[in-house]
């Protein structure tokens, strides 16, 4: 067996930085996160889709529109999501976080059951699984115009985790220090601040609040409710993980509020959802977007933007999101 010290006792720095595991990081928060998703995973196989497919052969054409516009979104964004993944994780171990690698191990298996979750449904309850059968379906907000010309509406989801998860992995690949935690904050921010953080929130409350308008879909509600559970895991790790960051350097939190702005039109209008359902309360969701994006701030350790949330609230804003005519 090799000797790991040299002559004078001292231990071979290589070999001691094959070890990862610390008292401190066992301790730690992420660490204690991980934990808690292996003791909270559940199975898509033991849901059973059977009332979701009686429910959906008696609802109204227009009711399977509506309900199918945030469905199939829904199927398409966790798969993408799933796929983006992988550069954060990239960068926690260039950045020496065994602890935030170990989390994002269970974050990528619960984002892929959450694609799983979605195919299953679509399949068992709809009868639409290959991608030339959902995308017919698929809702593309690029499309949307602001009749004030004020805002610009992009997909955040498929546009801007690509183009900051690309730079996030060269980053990570040449190994420059700033430049991967610059870039892991505009990832993060986008992703779990912005995306999963704010947007995605008031979704997933109109699904469930749409579930118990109808009385229908007890499924549906289910798997949102269970995938609410890991979100919220997935949602502090970001924010704690840029509170770290920017805690280092508080030059970083100008980077938050840029990825805020260059989606801005996304967070201000009203989410196509909140149209689509008649009888839901179209305001309730705007102030919850308030409310999450004040809790996202605040987990990041940054200032809000009073404008932007001036401009979620003002009625006279009420662009649809996904809605070509504005």
């Amino acid at each position: 067996m090799a000797e790991v010290t040299d002559i004078n006792g001292e231990l071979d720095p290589d070999v001691v930085g094959r070890f990862h595991f610390t008292r401190e990081m066992v301790k730690g928060p992420v660490y204690r996160k991980y934990k808690f998703a292996i003791r909270r995973v559940w199975d898509v196989d033991d849901l059973d889709f059977t009332q979701d497919a009686e429910d959906w052969q008696r609802i109204s054409a227009g009711q399977r529109k509506g309900l199918l516009g945030i469905t199939v979104r829904f199927l398409a964004g966790e798969q993408a999501v799933t796929d983006e993944l992988v550069p954060m994780i990239a960068a926690s171990h260039a950045l020496g976080r065994f602890d935030w690698v170990t989390f994002l191990s269970t974050f990528l298996m619960e984002e892929a059951k959450h694609a799983e979750f979605f195919m299953r449904w679509h399949d068992q309850v709809v009868g639409v699984l290959e991608p030339e059968e959902v995308a017919r379906h698929f809702l593309a907000r690029g499309a949307t115009v602001d009749p004030s010309g004020r805002f610009e509406v992009r997909d955040v989801l498929h546009e801007a985790l690509p183009k900051y998860g690309g730079e996030l992995l060269q980053a990570s690949i040449d190994g420059e220090e700033e430049e991967i935690e610059r870039a892991f904050i505009r990832f993060s921010a986008a992703y779990n601040a912005f995306v999963e953080g704010v947007l995605t929130m008031p979704s997933y409350e109109i699904v469930i609040d749409t579930t118990d308008l109808w009385d229908a879909f007890p499924t549906l509600k289910q798997g949102f409710k269970l995938i609410l559970m890991d979100e919220g895991r997935h949602i502090t790790f970001g924010t704690y993980a840029c509170r770290t960051l920017i805690e280092k350097n508080p030059d970083y939190e100008a980077l938050v509020h840029e990825v805020f702005d260059a989606y801005r039109g996304n967070v201000v209008g009203l989410v196509e959802y909140q149209k689509a359902v008649p009888g839901l309360d179209v305001q309730k969701y705007q102030d919850q977007k308030v409310r999450h994006y004040r809790n996202r701030c605040r987990e990041m350790g940054i200032n809000p933007d009073d404008e932007l949330i001036e401009q979620i609230l003002d009625p006279e804003i009420d662009f649809v999101v996904g809605v070509e005519t504005g």
